[in-house]
């Protein structure tokens, strides 16, 4: 469930709307590029119970 703030500017809830119905479009026509995705980012999937098991509770700016 996607539950926006109430300053979010009309314009801008209907430039999300026109982006999930694109998603949708590209799910129904190619369903690889929606479960292949994220496309652009530095990892592609994140291991959510390795996260769990192995917490890394310091950050290192120096890191980045």
């Amino acid at each position: 469930m996607i539950e926006p703030t109430e300053t979010e500017t009309l314009r801008t809830l209907d430039l999300f709307a026109d982006v999930l119905l694109r998603i949708a479009r590209e799910a129904k026509d190619d369903p690889a590029v929606v479960t292949g995705a994220p496309w652009t980012t530095p990892v592609s999937r994140l291991d959510e119970g390795r996260a769990a098991r192995e917490l890394k509770l310091t950050w290192n700016p120096a890191t980045r």
